[in-house]
């Protein structure tokens, strides 16, 4: 009965306080993750002690509240970061860990737990695997045992796998198996730039001792190669359609519209697109 009179009284207060949207970003190198966390907050009541949970063995931790940096009292994986006001706020936080990584055989251990102070409309993850790792397949191992929860999206950057979830919650446990499949052996390092500085010498002299040279002909330019399917399939629209709003490819590529975002995002980042603001949309284009 104790814990029940308990559990009432602080039950409106986790109530009074809700966060609109989490996001994080894990950065993984080979033995490190460097995180990054958006929280928007909304309390209806002035919190006494704010406490952001964090990885296990985290150093150079940074908290902003407002922009404003919050010095916050470390206990174990507890920031205790003072009150808070009433209303609308913005915390960030970085810092590093090397405690969810792990080596097994030639696969490499993620896990991570993102844990909320208050429940979350919106919390989101994304893991960033290393520069040359994939999530391997096999075909007598379910998905589930290299990534778990199922993924909401997986996309590229152009260059290295990004994991992403997505749900309304505020704690969301996540094991990923990856296995690195592009490797620079060292031993070969210093024989393959010998290698690569005596073909350009040897090129260099011949070229120069042709008189006659040949009319150069233009190279077909092609817009990033490395494209993954759902990034081409709007590239693809682009180029049969011209500048159109953002909501024509969400409508094209059926694609949800987060997604959409997300997508359009990295490849302007890369330097593919271009993006016009208009209000409350975009017109894109690829960038000429």
């Amino acid at each position: 009965m104790k814990q029940l009179w308990v559990a009432l009284l602080i039950l409106p207060i986790v109530l009074a306080t809700s966060i609109e949207t989490s996001e994080t970003t894990l950065d993984v190198e080979k033995n490190n993750i460097l995180v990054y966390t958006s929280i928007v907050l909304t309390p209806q009541k002035d919190i006494g002690n704010l406490t952001f949970i964090l990885a296990q063995n985290a150093k150079d931790i940074k908290i902003t509240i407002d922009g404003e940096k919050r010095d916050c009292t470390l206990v174990k994986e507890f920031a205790r970061c003072g009150s808070m006001a009433n209303g609308t706020h913005t915390a960030n936080i970085t810092y590093e860990t090397s405690y969810p990584i792990a080596e097994s055989g030639e696969n490499t251990l993620i896990r991570y737990t993102d844990r909320l102070p208050y429940p979350a409309e919106k919390q989101q993850v994304s893991i960033k695997l290393p520069l040359g790792y994939i999530v391997p397949r096999e075909k007598d191992k379910d998905e589930d045992f290299y990534v778990t929860p199922k993924t909401t999206d997986t996309y590229s950057d152009g260059q290295r796998v990004i994991l992403y979830w997505e749900q309304k919650g505020q704690e969301l446990p996540i094991s990923v198996v990856a296995r690195q499949v592009v490797r620079t052996p060292i031993g070969w390092m210093a024989a393959a730039l010998i290698a690569i500085a005596a073909a350009i010498i040897s090129s260099y002299i011949v070229i120069h001792q042709r008189r006659a040279t040949k009319p150069k002909q233009k190279k077909k330019t092609t817009i990033v190669p490395t494209l993954i399917d759902n990034e081409q399939k709007i590239v693809n629209f682009l180029k049969e359609n011209g500048e159109v709003w953002q909501k024509q490819i969400q409508q094209a590529t059926t694609f949800s519209k987060a997604k959409v975002s997300r997508i359009l995002r990295n490849l302007e980042e890369r330097g593919v697109i271009t993006k016009t603001i208009y209000g409350n949309t975009n017109k894109i284009a690829l960038k000429k």
